[in-house]
């Protein structure tokens, strides 16, 4: 499990144990930290064998090979506005500046720096898909033709949203079109449940999991009743508690928690999150 999965679940927001999680993630400032937590809960959904989609290949066409790629998690991940029209003809190269590096996550006494687990499986690497979008428009495409897509396409585990505050000031949109958005990838949502469980003989709980990350000044434009309403949890993504040469601490928030709970996790060297929930 995740760090995001285990902290929702520790207060509630998601019944434990399903990994399912609606949630925003507010950045950070160079937005390291947030993306790296996105991508720890995207592996972990990728990874797990608790799934429906993970029971068995959906036609992709490389299962043969014990190399399965069909999707179970997909990234929509905002391009930067520097990069523009160059990213429409790019289909799986990828630049440094795409987006930040993500850090490894692993929990507290879980990992071993002499240990394999130290290393990423790439069978489930294969089954997240990246997509760089450019426009409000290209996410609200993807949102509506997901459900309806091959098969070995549909992100049954997950659509996780990576820069939509960006695209959100990017455009001069409003506060509506945010508010769209969010309830678009909502019932995009539901109707992906629908698909589990129509796949799933053992009538599992799960659901698909939803995540997109807001800019500080996005996400102040609507107040926490809007999104609670949308369904969406929130959580500031981090804040600096203390650092010296080689660990920062860091904190994990959920602002709509009644208290306002957190975390704390290291962020050691800039190479590493380590995190505990207890």
């Amino acid at each position: 499990m995740s760090f995001l999965q285990a902290a929702s679940a520790k207060i509630s927001i998601m019944p434990a144990p399903s990994s399912s999680l609606q949630l925003l993630l507010v950045e950070d400032e160079n937005k390291t930290l947030s993306y790296s937590l996105a991508m720890d809960a995207a592996y972990s959904l990728a990874s797990s064998s608790s799934s429906p989609s993970s029971i068995q290949c959906r036609g992709c066409g490389f299962s043969e090979h014990n190399c399965c790629r069909c999707c179970r998690v997909a990234m929509l991940v905002a391009t930067n506005q520097n990069q523009g029209q160059q990213q429409n003809d790019r289909k799986s190269n990828k630049t440094e500046t795409d987006m930040p590096f993500p850090l490894r996550c692993y929990q507290e006494g879980m990992n071993d720096n002499n240990d394999k687990s130290r290393e990423r499986d790439q069978s489930a690497l294969n089954q997240i898909q990246i997509r760089y979008v450019n426009s409000i428009e290209d996410v609200i495409k993807y949102l509506a033709y997901a459900p309806s897509l091959p098969q070995h396409m549909i992100p049954l585990d997950g659509i996780f949203l990576l820069g939509l505050g960006d695209l959100i000031s990017r455009e001069s949109a409003g506060i509506m079109e945010l508010t769209n958005i969010l309830s678009i990838l909502s019932d995009t949502g539901f109707v992906l449940d629908k698909l589990r469980s129509e796949m799933d003989s053992s009538n599992c709980t799960q659901s698909t999991t939803l995540v997109a990350t807001l800019n500080q000044q996005i996400y102040s434009s609507l107040p926490q009743t809007v999104y609670k309403q949308l369904g969406f949890s929130v959580a500031s993504s981090v804040q600096n508690i203390a650092s010296n040469s080689n660990t920062t601490t860091c904190e994990l928030v959920f602002e709509d928690s009644p208290p306002r709970n957190s975390f704390t996790f290291t962020n050691n060297n800039d190479e590493e999150i380590v995190w505990s929930v207890e």
